[in-house]
């Protein structure tokens, strides 16, 4: 299969979802006209009345709001996660120095049958870096900023089961001690962050070569997969795993999407 009848089978399997939001998520204003976003929709070939059923979704499920009449915004206040697809750049400024110790998710009593609810809950878990340890416990480092507090109310917003308890834990015996710290496979993370550097870097060069449309086009999809991958970085402790290439890959990328968004702004004459 040629590079391009990859973009064109990604450029298909786009929702009409995931194109408002990250339109809107990273557009200057966080706010579109419904006929920048039917063009933009075009572009990655989204029919208009895909482009105007998503909208509508999404403004039912107050994910969206319309400020203005034929006008459409993103609401950040109704799932963290918004906040951090905008302030993914900023990533680092989550973690804070690790003392050691961990936070943990009992979730045993969690009613697996209701798959939806069961989704979620595991999403919000992979999100923010959690891995199981036992059966019925997964934990991840204390090293976010606010603590265990803090990441409480951020999991349950992203999804976290109402039976499940988050709680500190610490003094763990030697082996637990040992298993925990081996949970994030770290040789395979430091290659995808190498395999990403790599990917976005010949990415912005072939972008100035290509047309504006076909650049806008390209860029979204690419783009949109690499934040993807950025946003759930468990975010580990220097101790765990040294941060380097992970700044590397942000540095790289927000010049990507510096690029990218000028694109965009050029094509819908923003």
């Amino acid at each position: 299969m040629t590079s391009d009848d990859t973009m064109c089978n990604e450029k298909s399997a786009l929702t009409g979802n995931q194109l408002v939001l990250d339109l809107l998520a990273t557009h200057p204003n966080h706010e579109l006209s419904v006929s920048s976003l039917c063009q933009a929709g075009a572009i990655v070939g989204l029919t208009e009345q895909t482009v105007r059923v998503a909208l509508s979704r999404l403004v039912k499920e107050r994910t969206v709001t319309s400020p203005t009449r034929g006008y459409y915004a993103w609401n950040p206040t109704s799932n963290s996660l918004f906040l951090d697809v905008e302030n993914w750049i900023s990533k680092e400024r989550r973690s804070k120095p690790w003392h050691g110790s961990w936070v943990g998710v009992q979730d045993s009593g969690v009613y697996r049958r209701n798959k939806k609810q069961w989704r979620a809950h595991e999403r919000a878990l992979k999100i923010r870096g959690f891995e199981q340890l036992f059966e019925g416990l997964s934990v991840r480092p204390d090293n976010l900023i606010g603590g265990v507090g803090s990441l409480r109310k951020d999991l349950q917003s992203l999804g976290l089961a109402t039976e499940a308890h988050v709680f500190g834990v610490c003094n763990l015996s030697e082996p637990d001690e040992k298993a925990a710290r081996a949970l994030w496979d770290k040789e395979a993370m430091l290659r995808d962050y190498k395999r990403l550097i790599n990917q976005v870097s010949k990415q912005l060069d072939r972008l100035e070569s290509l047309p504006p449309e076909t650049a806008a086009a390209e860029s979204l999809i690419f783009g949109r997969s690499v934040i993807r991958q950025i946003i759930r970085d468990p975010l580990l402790p220097e101790e765990l795993l040294p941060g380097k290439q992970r700044l590397k890959l942000i540095s790289l990328m927000q010049e990507y999407q510096t690029v990218a968004i000028k694109i965009w702004l050029q094509v819908l004459g923003e």
